[in-house]
């Protein structure tokens, strides 16, 4: 079959299409809150200096790591079951399963924020060098809060072929840190305030992403 065939016949394949349609909406989502990302760390390297940028990025590395520590990929079950169980027509076990699994998300999250809290005075001793911040490990480790059950959030969204929302929130979420870091810049800002607006950026996706899913459990499932 000529080049020209094959093509035709991935156009017409309903299944390939929208696999190539979600992968553009992430892969373009992508690429934006890359260049956001780009423009925000220059933002905090001339606010802070390389030693405060080095404290920024112990700052949001330690939270992340534990967070990942204790999370136990949720999104992929959800994705999994929630599609096996609804395949069959057996609405209820499907929200069952995301019920379960934000409740494990839900624990997890608050284990993940339970360390940073304990460990926050060990994390700025011995990585930062500096006991003065604690406060700021322990501030972007409140940001977990906001991602108690962002993975089964992304995984039912996934299921439910909500890509494009999924990339407008991964977007809008990295303008609004940008945004914030323009601000922080603007008024001279210090290490708290850059700490702050990643916080808070980081907290408004999982937020964003969790209210999407509860609309789309809601339509499903019902009240």
């Amino acid at each position: 079959m000529s080049p020209r065939g094959l093509i035709s016949r991935a156009a017409a394949n309903p299944m390939l299409r929208r696999v190539l349609r979600n992968s553009g909406y992430l892969l373009s989502a992508n690429a934006l809150a890359m260049a956001g990302s780009m423009l925000q760390g220059a933002l905090a390297a001339r606010l802070l200096g390389v030693e405060g940028l080095g404290i920024l990025g112990l700052v949001t590395d330690f939270a992340t790591n534990l967070n990942r520590l204790t999370s136990f990929r949720m999104g992929q079950l959800v994705v999994r079951y929630v599609g096996e169980y609804s395949s069959r027509k057996q609405e209820a076990e499907a929200a069952a399963v995301f019920k379960a699994a934000g409740l494990v998300e839900i624990g997890s999250s608050i284990a993940a924020v339970a360390l940073i809290l304990l460990l926050a005075p060990l994390a700025a001793t011995y990585l930062a060098h500096d006991p003065a911040a604690t406060p700021l490990f322990r501030l972007y480790g409140l940001a977990i809060l906001a991602n108690l059950v962002t993975e089964s959030a992304t995984g039912l969204l996934q299921y439910s072929d909500r890509f494009r929302y999924l990339a407008q929130i991964t977007v809008g979420s990295s303008l609004f840190t940008l945004g914030l870091m323009v601000v922080a810049f603007l008024v001279g800002g210090g290490l708290t305030a850059v700490v702050l607006a990643y916080t808070l950026g980081k907290a408004s996706g999982a937020i964003a992403v969790s209210a999407l899913a509860m609309i789309e459990a809601r339509r499903r499932w019902g009240r």
